[in-house]
């Protein structure tokens, strides 16, 4: 069989004989990023680990989080910090941008998580998921979803006021 020849844009062309296996890669989507808008955003625990049950994780995030409000200017609101991961709305005030709010409160987060617990690699699963909202976010989430870091008898102490919506759900016994 004759060689193929194939031309990327703005590569050297590859020759392979057959059998050949294309390998496409395809980029993620892009963010889409709008200045003075509401975002829902979403992000989890690599492998769903359970971590902000353990009250220290969730003290530290408490901490990190302060520390993102003090370097960043944004709103925000219905903070949901779930088993796994958190929920929330934003709202980065003009001149911020909402990839380096994110990548700071969770690097800081990872780095000082790491080194509290003498380990290695990395705490979040993916990458943040963020929406854009037409107009205010809403006043309640889903009924579906399950907010329960932690049960109603030993609510955390943090020095943010988080708003759980729906009510925290007392864990499994």
């Amino acid at each position: 069989m004759l060689p193929i020849e194939l031309t990327l844009k703005n590569s050297r062309p590859i020759k392979a004989k057959p059998p050949f296996r294309a390998v496409l890669f395809i980029m993620r989507p892009l963010r889409l990023l709008q200045p003075g808008v509401w975002y829902a955003i979403h992000t989890r625990i690599n492998n769903r680990e359970p971590l902000f049950r353990r009250p220290k994780a969730l003290a530290m995030f408490s901490q990190v989080f302060q520390e993102t409000k003090k370097r960043f200017v944004f709103q925000i609101r219905e903070l949901g910090i779930v088993d796994d991961g958190l929920r929330f709305y934003i709202k980065p005030a003009d001149g911020e941008e909402l990839p380096a709010i994110m990548k700071w409160m969770k690097q800081v987060f990872a780095q000082r998580y790491n080194r509290a617990h003498g380990r290695e690699g990395h705490i979040w699963g993916d990458r943040y998921g963020s929406r854009i909202l037409a107009g205010e976010p809403p006043q309640e989430e889903d009924s579906e979803t399950r907010v329960r870091p932690f049960s109603e008898e030993s609510p955390p102490q943090l020095p943010f006021p988080p708003l759980f919506s729906p009510p925290l759900v007392p864990e499994p016994g």
